[in-house]
C-alpha cells in the first residue's frame, strides 16, 4: 500500500513490504496537497540483496535501512540537507547538537537538560536529526530514525550551537574553531554512496560551521555538566 510522508519538510511516498518501516514513519504521515518528490520502493530481489552487506540484519531493518539511505541521498543533492549522529535538543525556540561516538554519553547528556529545565526542553531527535540549510541560517529537524530510546518530535527548530561531548571526571567546556570541528562534524554524518556528492556534504559542512558555534564539553554523568554546558551554550560564551 502506497503512504505518503513528510520529514524535514521533504514530502515522499513509498511502498513497504516490512511493517517495521510503516511503523517507525507512522508519525511523518503526510495528508496534505503538496507533490511527493520522490517515491522510495524496495523490491524483494533489492532487499535480500542488500542483505548480503548486513550479516545478521533482519530483513525488514534492512529494508528501512534501504529507505533511509535513499531519503537522505535526495535530501543532500536536491534540499541542502545532512543526516547528522547526535542528540538534539531545543530549548527556548534553540536546538542545541551534541556528538560523540556510540556509547559516549550525548544521550544521557541531553537527559540531564531535560532533568535540569523541564516542559523548556523538547527532544528534536536523540540519534539521527537531519539539518538542512537555509535563507537565514541552519535548522535542525526530527527524523523517526530515533535511536534506541525511541525520542523524536516532528519539528523544526534553528541550530544555536554543536557540541562534541567527550568523557571526564571533571566538567570542562571550550569553544572549537570550525577548521577543529570540521573532522568531528564529518565523521559522525552519513557519507553518500554517490562520491559525486561528497563535494555537497563538505561544502554544506563548511557553511554550517561558519554559522553555528562550535564547542567541546568534557563531562562527568551529574547535572552541573548539564547545568555548565545549558549556561555556557545558550549564552554564546
Amino acid at each position: 500500500m502506497l503512504h505518503k510522508y513528510k520529514i524535514a519538510d521533504v514530502v515522499f511516498t513509498a511502498d513497504f513490504i516490512y511493517a517495521l518501516s510503516t511503523h517507525l514513519l507512522k508519525k511523518y504521515e503526510y495528508s496534505g496537497d503538496e507533490p511527493a518528490e520522490l517515491n522510495l520502493a524496495f523490491s524483494m530481489d533489492e532487499i535480500s540483496a542488500k542483505a548480503l552487506d548486513y550479516k545478521d540484519m533482519p530483513l525488514p531493518y534492512v529494508e528501512n535501512t534501504l529507505v533511509f539511505r535513499a531519503f537522505c541521498e535526495h535530501v543532500l543533492a536536491n534540499r541542502n540537507g545532512l543526516i547528522f549522529h547526535s542528540s538534539a535538543i531545543a530549548v527556548d525556540g534553540n536546538a542545541y547538537l551534541f556528538t560523540a561516538p556510540s556509547g559516549t554519553g550525548k544521550s544521557t547528556h541531553t537527559r540531564l537538560w531535560r532533568e535540569l529545565l523541564g516542559n523548556r526542553a523538547v527532544m528534536v531527535n536523540d540519534d539521527k536529526p537531519l539539518i538542512r540549510m537555509e535563507d537565514d541560517g541552519f535548522y535542525v529537524y526530527g527524523t523517526p530514525w530515533n535511536g534506541k530510546h525511541g525520542l523524536d518530535t516532528d519539528c523544526k527548530v534553528k541550530i544555536k550551537a554543536i557540541c562534541q561531548i567527550t568523557r571526564g571526571e571533571q566538567n570542562h567546556i571550550e569553544p572549537l574553531s570550525s577548521a577543529q570541528m570540521l573532522p568531528v562534524v564529518l565523521n559522525q554524518t552519513l557519507r553518500p554512496q554517490n562520491l559525486g556528492q561528497m563535494d555537497n556534504l563538505l561544502e554544506l559542512i563548511e557553511k554550517m560551521l561558519g554559522t553555528v558555534k562550535t564547542y567541546r564539553l568534557k563531562c562527568n554523568i551529574s547535572l552541573q555538566a548539564a547545568q555548565l554546558s545549558y549556561k555556557t551554550m545558550s549564552e554564546g560564551v
